[in-house]
């Protein structure tokens, strides 16, 4: 592609130069042409005034002239005799017609290297009509053909120079426009060479067929590369259906037999457990139908349709903190909620909001630690809901505390189990609802985890879910 594009760029600055070259030299020939006319015209009347003031000397001058510059003279007086002939035959019908127009040019014009015709110039001798004769000049072309022959040669060299630089530059220039474009074709090739082959419906518009060989492959690549990307998503999407579709097949079969069991249960403690643990399977459940309605729905037409959700954060988290109280008894942890507000109404959705503090509520009962505690608390901020997570537990280094809510990170003190994803999972939950999550050391030691949300001032406006 380089060497079509150079010569293409060479092909341009060629044509451009060589009519301006055309250009030039028809200039420079008319000029030297007009030059050596007035010259010649100018020596005709000089010989004009010899002739009519010294004519003893004339023929002397004439001699000299005819030396040194090879032009034919004929001088002729008012009765027509011949005064002086010098390389010139009167009985020339093209000087006999000069001699008698007493005023004679003929010229080609301009004077090209090529042209050998003739040149006669003829001037009066005196002032008409009192005139008292005619010089007549053959001017020799030769040195002034062969001067313009030099100044084209001249000339050609000039542009045969500017085409070399001209070649050179547009060598560098096509490589630096080429550079980025051969790196990212080899990038697509090595990413295309990857990729499964895919057979997907026929596209919608014909391949490009016009244009640079390397553009066209480029192109290629990037379509293929679409195509692939586009089609990963969509496998994404359909697994991310078929897994909620088939974890909700056995919640579904739990929750029958939870129902079944009801009715065989005394009312006492466990009364109180079944009830949290249908209360969790409905949670559950609620949570892949809505996994499987951001897979298959738009999200633009998603966010247009639904009606805006919100709950009470203070609500939720007494809930959450009741769920998880038998885990932390279990760990020798102990929990406690303290709520700041009567109502901390948010704009985030009661079951976005459960599976953060699940998050928060999971990584403190697992690392805290026996013996420690670990306090939930909820406060109203300006415009934001603050829900606070913290515990006493061993903590994390300093070093660490940025990394928690990257992916897949686990702190060095962590125990075998999870993932590094909760945390990760629960600031991007934060964010999708204008809403911030950060964790910071707590003092002396332990951890806390801060959720700051925006808060609904009326809650006639919003629609809990």
């Amino acid at each position: 592609m380089r060497a079509r594009l150079v010569t293409a760029f060479t092909a341009l600055a060629t044509l451009c130069m060589i009519c301006f070259a055309v250009g030039i030299a028809n200039e420079l020939a008319t000029s030297r042409t007009r030059g050596l006319v007035i010259d010649r015209v100018q020596d005709a009347s000089r010989f004009g005034v010899l002739a009519a003031t010294t004519p003893s000397s004339l023929c002397e001058e004439a001699q000299n002239y005819r030396d040194s510059t090879s032009n034919g003279v004929l001088i002729l007086g008012a009765d027509g005799t011949v005064l002086c002939s010098l390389g010139m035959d009167f009985a020339d019908p093209r000087v006999r017609s000069a001699a008698r127009e007493r005023h004679w040019l003929e010229m080609p014009r301009p004077l090209y290297p090529w042209n050998t015709e003739p040149l006669l110039v003829a001037q009066p001798i005196g002032t008409p009509p009192q005139s008292g004769g005619v010089v007549v000049i053959d001017v020799s072309t030769s040195q002034t053909r062969t001067d313009i022959l030099v100044r084209w040669t001249q000339l050609a060299c000039v542009t045969a120079t500017a085409l070399l630089l001209v070649s050179g530059l547009a060598l560098l220039v096509s490589g630096w426009i080429l550079r980025p474009v051969s790196g990212l074709l080899r990038e697509v090739d090595a990413l295309t060479s990857t990729l499964p082959v895919h057979r997907g419906p026929p596209r919608r518009q014909a391949p490009m067929s016009e244009g640079p060989p390397e553009i066209l492959q480029l192109a290629a690549g990037v379509e293929s590369v679409t195509r692939a990307v586009a089609a990963l998503a969509a496998a994404e999407r359909r697994h991310v259906v078929d897994t909620a579709h088939s974890l909700r097949n056995p919640l579904a079969a739990l929750a029958v037999r939870l129902q079944a069991l009801q009715p065989m249960l005394a009312e006492d403690r466990a009364a109180a457990t079944f009830v949290s643990v249908v209360s969790e399977v409905d949670r559950l459940t609620e949570l892949l139908d809505g996994l499987l309605t951001a897979a298959v729905a738009d999200a633009e037409q998603d966010k247009q349709l639904r009606p805006p959700a919100g709950c009470d954060a203070a609500a939720v988290a007494a809930d959450r903190v009741g769920a998880w109280h038998d885990a932390y008894v279990r760990a020798d942890i102990t929990l406690s909620f303290e709520s700041l507000v009567t109502t901390a109404e948010t704009c985030m959705p009661s079951s976005a909001l459960a599976q953060i503090l699940d998050v928060a509520l999971s990584n403190s009962a697992r690392y805290a630690g026996a013996g420690a505690s670990t306090t939930v608390t909820v406060d109203r901020e300006a415009e934001s809901v603050v829900v606070t997570i913290a515990d006493t537990g061993a903590g994390v280094s300093p070093e660490e505390i940025d990394l928690l809510t990257t992916r897949f990170f686990r702190g060095a003190q962590a125990t075998t189990g999870g993932s590094g994803l909760g945390l990760p999972i629960a600031a991007t939950l934060a964010a999708q609802h204008d809403g911030l999550l950060f964790v910071e050391s707590a003092q002396p030691h332990g951890l806390v985890v801060t959720v700051s949300l925006p808060a609904v001032a009326d809650p006639a406006d919003l629609t809990f879910g």
